[in-house]
């Protein structure tokens, strides 16, 4: 497979096009018709697929480009939330939803159901099997949530 930039798929459809010896106009009321020679019917359904192909090239483009806009007025937004949103309510908010997070850490398992263990075996694996993952996950967001309660009453 061969990759073009848009403007060769320019240059390739308008000598497809050319090669016919026909307008585009002419060729699209033909094809609309069922008119075409067999050689101009190829000739005119290669040029819809390269129109297709570019058409596609443009909304991939104009999603990146959505996309990157959007993740700056992202950055900008919780940019300024950080700028004017006094400390004090940002912690009366935390306090509030610590209630639920420890709720949401509680439902994990406390034990690996295999192991009854929660250490991690090395640097390459984070607990003592699959099972024992979540166990770790809570031991190591317990001791978050506590270090940020600690932190708020000290």
């Amino acid at each position: 497979m061969t990759a073009k930039t848009p403007e060769g798929l320019q240059a390739q459809r308008a000598q497809l096009i050319a090669s016919t010896g026909l307008t585009e106009e002419v060729l699209r009321k033909r094809a609309e018709a069922f008119q075409l020679y067999p050689e101009h019917a190829d000739a005119w359904s290669t040029v819809e697929g390269i129109d297709y192909l570019l058409n596609d090239a443009e909304k991939d483009t104009a999603l990146t480009e959505a996309q990157a806009l959007a993740g700056r007025w992202e950055e900008k937004y919780f940019e300024m939330v950080e700028k004017y949103t006094p400390v004090a309510q940002r912690d009366a908010a935390l306090q509030s939803h610590l209630p639920a997070l420890r709720r949401a850490v509680e439902t994990l398992p406390a034990k690996c159901m295999y192991h009854d263990e929660t250490h991690p075996h090395g640097t390459w694996r984070e607990a003592c099997c699959d099972t024992g993952v979540p166990a770790r996950r809570r031991a190591l967001a317990e001791e978050a949530l506590n270090a940020l309660t600690k932190e708020k009453t000290a």
